[in-house]
């Protein structure tokens, strides 16, 4: 299902680098205070957050990026907190030197951006890929137009996931199409990244030598190319990378501790939504497979002092029965580098001997590979 993350390469500048000075002018119909405006993206030192006001439904960012980047414009309408929104208004767009106009009558999600080569090529892309976003606005608010003991019904959330994969896969193929017939494109670029985890990594290794060699010798571009090696690493086949972390009491857990067993290593985190999604299917195929050698790892991502949340997030989706461990360091886990984590819900499926036989099982394709293996 969407995410929320927003998924950008963070590369080190380069001495002598030319800097990308932006402006991001905005006019959204005439919302006031107390609504206002955040912009954020990532870096080589981390994620940045600003924050505007808004007047008469105008609002200005300005900033210096160290090149082109992937940002996202959010707007709470009534000054709410937009971290605690699951769906906050926002547009996505590319930071890049000189002016970027967003302009729209009602709200970020129906503007429209204008300047710069970037942001002209991912305005084709997005509407390229409108109809793949439709679906899955439109299965998003099924979900939660759905009761509550709806959402508790795992036939219907396996159905909500399947659902979701196969929007998924459409819009992959909207991807790589895009990437072969724009190999001199940053959006290009960018559109590859998600895709270097979940593969298949000969598909994606295929699309990267189709791009320019600026894109390639970019630091972006290293940065997939190292990237792409990383995941070799977490090939099928090879052995998982082995890390320790604290449970929920404090004691650190190894993930070798579990060998022995078939085991799912589940990155998740409280906040994130697709996450709390799946997780009826991560405890449904626990129960039904739970006596066959199998069992959960989870490891949240969750924020550092947002320990509460998470616990309460492991009652409330009934995920007690297996272990968790978290750093609450968020996506500066080492974990994160470790298993080249991009985007979350994310999964490795263990066998007793610790290889990895599967990765990013979800909805029924989890079912079904868990049934193959153990019955």
């Amino acid at each position: 299902m969407k995410k929320l993350v927003l998924t950008v390469v963070a590369a080190l500048p380069l001495a002598g680098l030319a800097q990308e000075d932006f402006t991001v002018t905005a006019k959204v119909g005439a919302l006031n205070a107390p609504a206002k405006a955040y912009l954020t993206y990532r870096t080589a030192t981390g994620t940045m957050v600003d924050s505007a006001t808004v007047a008469d439904g105008a609002f200005k960012f300005h900033g210096t990026v160290a090149e082109p980047s992937r940002a996202l414009v959010l707007l709470a309408h009534d000054g709410g907190d937009i971290r605690e929104m699951e769906d906050p208004d926002r547009v996505e767009l590319y930071l890049e030197k000189g002016a970027i106009h967003v302009t729209s009558d009602d709200s970020l999600v129906n503007a429209s951006v204008k300047g710069g080569a970037a942001n002209k090529d991912f305005t084709a892309y997005r509407e390229r890929v409108a109809p793949q976003l439709a679906k899955m606005e439109s299965l998003m608010a099924r979900f939660f137009a759905a009761p509550d003991e709806q959402k508790q019904d795992p036939a219907f959330m396996q159905g909500l996931q399947a659902e979701a994969l196969a929007i998924e896969e459409e819009q992959k193929g909207v991807d790589f199409n895009y990437i072969s017939e724009h190999p001199s494109s940053l959006v290009s670029l960018d559109l590859l990244l998600p895709h270097v985890e979940s593969g298949p990594a000969e598909e994606v290794e295929t699309a990267f030598s189709k791009l320019s060699a600026a894109l390639k010798n970019s630091a972006k571009g290293k940065a997939i190319a190292t990237q792409l090696e990383t995941t070799k690493r977490l090939d099928i086949g090879a052995i998982a990378p082995d890390f320790s972390q604290p449970d929920t009491t404090g004691v650190p857990i190894a993930l070798s501790s579990l060998r022995g067993k078939y085991v799912l290593v589940d990155f998740w985190a409280s906040w994130c939504v697709p996450c709390r999604h799946e997780n009826p299917n991560v405890v449904a195929a626990y129960q039904a497979f739970k006596d066959k050698n199998f069992t959960v790892f989870g490891v949240s991502l969750d924020r550092p002092g947002a320990k509460d949340a998470w616990l309460k997030a492991i009652e409330t989706d009934g995920l007690q029965d297996w272990p968790h461990v978290s750093e609450l360091k968020w996506w500066q886990s080492d974990v994160v580098q470790l298993y080249a984590i991009q985007g979350i819900p994310a999964n490795f499926l263990l066998d007793p001997d610790g290889r990895i036989i599967a990765k990013n099982l979800r909805g029924a394709d989890l079912h079904t590979t868990l049934a193959e293996l153990l019955e």
